[in-house]
């Protein structure tokens, strides 16, 4: 089996159409075509089924992607330790929340990048429960969580800080003076949340919960941005991380009131898998962040 028929198949997955894939890899249509053909003749399934304009996964594809996935990420690791360049070139795939990738770890990656310009760094945000999930299925290197303190067999946590979640409210809100918020306060209030898994989203709803507390609204947004700015047009409150708002509130747009959480702390915090190999440059980010 030509292990370029996987990375093919990857990228015909990616882009859902042969004539794209012949495009990023530089092959004509037909030698993408024989390749996937070589590979259903090989496993004896149909990968692919025309949806439209777009190829869609069979189940069998879908079966072959999970461990092609696991395979070529061998393959990358394999030769990344096996160079003797392997901490200049390479790609390190780094997992994160938005807040933190839009307010912490920016100027450490650039530190990196600058060291090692070869370097390919691919960073993606999403909610920790599924980051996690990438973990554990090997789709991250390294995870950058801003969640409740992870503990887990297989994996290495390293806690870099407790972080501090506020409530955020427009100026002039009737709570706008609270040194600390209650969460009784919140009854009939209309909620500027963000997607359901969010870690701070989940432990709002568990005080809300546990106090018997019933909001009049919840609104749901997946930007930060547009919370911070709902809640500057005074259509909600919302709980944030502090380092999320900090310019926001030194500006005067929203007002911070802290919330009482020690019960259920967050931390930002790396997690990776015990077996992974540290590459050199992997080794530098965990170091700079944990400093």
């Amino acid at each position: 089996m030509d292990l370029n028929y996987f990375y093919t198949f990857k990228e015909v997955v990616k882009w859902g159409s042969y004539t794209k894939t012949g495009e990023e890899l530089g092959y004509a249509q037909s030698s993408v075509t024989t390749q996937i053909k070589k590979l259903e003749d090989h496993y004896r399934v149909k990968l692919f089924e025309r949806i439209g304009r777009k190829m869609r996964l069979t189940q069998s594809g879908e079966e072959l992607y999970f461990y092609v996935e696991k395979i070529l990420c061998l393959l990358d690791e394999a030769e990344e330790r096996i160079s003797k360049e392997s901490n200049l070139r390479g790609t390190l795939r780094i997992g994160t929340v938005e807040s933190l990738a839009a307010y912490f770890i920016t100027p450490y990656i650039k530190d990196l990048k600058g060291e090692h310009p070869e370097l390919k760094i691919l960073l993606e945000s999403g909610l920790c429960p599924n980051l996690k999930e990438g973990i554990h299925e090997g789709k991250f290197d390294i995870a950058i969580l801003l969640d409740r303190f992870t503990e887990h067999p297989d994996l290495t946590v390293i806690p870099i800080r407790q972080e501090k979640l506020v409530m955020i409210v427009p100026p002039g809100h009737r709570l706008h003076s609270l040194k600390e918020m209650n969460v009784r306060e919140l009854e009939s209030e209309t909620l500027i949340l963000t997607e359901e898994g969010c870690s701070y989203r989940v432990l709002l709803e568990q005080l809300l919960k546990e106090n018997e507390v019933q909001a009049g609204s919840v609104i749901s947004f997946s930007s930060l941005e547009a919370i911070k700015q709902c809640v500057a047009d005074d259509l909600g409150l919302a709980i944030l991380p502090e380092i999320a708002v900090r310019r926001e509130v030194e500006s005067g747009k929203v007002v911070q009131i802290p919330i009482d959480h020690e019960k259920t702390p967050v931390y930002t915090q790396i997690v990776y898998q015990k077996k992974k190999w540290l590459t050199p440059p992997l080794t530098q980010l965990i170091t700079a962040l944990t400093l």
